[in-house]
């Protein structure tokens, strides 16, 4: 297990705002040698993902409020779905995407959730072995959309469960412990909930929780 101190979170943070800066700064140096980059969509892809771990530092930072709109989800799980399934291919792991139809809207911050959504996945990707598979679903029922991703990986031990949310605490080689922490902080910050089942030699489902909106303008929304 590796453990930080917290007081080094502030420093963390500026060398990580460092490091986004300089590969900003030379993706904007290559579309300008590279005009047709622009369009390129991985390219676009990146871009977008530099901005919103850049949002993301700042929520951090600041008021921990997200800026809760009415919107839906499953656009949102298409896209992580297409995006991570190359990467799931090349460590030899089926990647499933389960969404029950007509999910209700929900009042969420959609890149912050994005951005959860994107550490559960990654977690799932080192968890999992060549030949095992992960599960991206959402189903919902009267108060609730509920979110989940599932791995066959080698689980976890309670002690390992009982300071998995913990921030800057770590089981992996070479972890920060920030992952999970971060997705914590934005469920919360949702109103939500992020919940953890696994055992040893089991694999893990992480579960989060979001409020449908239900007031009859939203509902008109849809």
């Amino acid at each position: 297990m590796t453990h930080y101190t917290p007081n080094s979170s502030a420093s963390l943070r500026h060398e990580i705002n460092n490091s986004l800066t300089l590969l900003s700064s030379r993706l904007q140096l290559l579309a300008s040698k590279h005009p047709f980059l622009k369009k390129d969509p991985d390219f676009i892809e990146i871009r977008n993902d530099l901005s919103n771990i850049q949002r993301l530092l700042s929520y951090d930072r600041t008021s921990h409020q997200p800026q809760l709109i009415p919107c839906r989800i499953q656009p949102l799980l298409d896209e992580l779905y297409a995006s991570f399934l190359p990467v799931f291919h090349s460590q030899k792991v089926e990647l499933f995407l389960h969404i029950e139809p007509d999910l209700p809207l929900i009042r969420a911050d959609l890149p912050l959730i994005r951005q959860a959504m994107i550490n559960l996945l990654k977690n799932a990707s080192e968890a999992a072995s060549p030949g095992g598979h992960v599960t991206l679903s959402a189903s919902f029922n009267s108060t609730h959309i509920i979110l989940s991703v599932s791995d066959d990986g080698t689980g976890m031990t309670p002690e390992q469960q009982a300071h998995i949310f913990e921030p800057f605490v770590s089981y992996k080689k070479g972890g920060t412990g920030l992952g999970l922490a971060i997705v914590q902080s934005i469920i919360s910050a949702h109103h939500g909930h992020l919940s953890l089942e696994t055992s040893p030699g089991r694999g893990c489902i992480f579960r989060i929780l979001l409020p449908v909106s239900l007031s009859p303008v939203e509902k008109s929304a849809k």
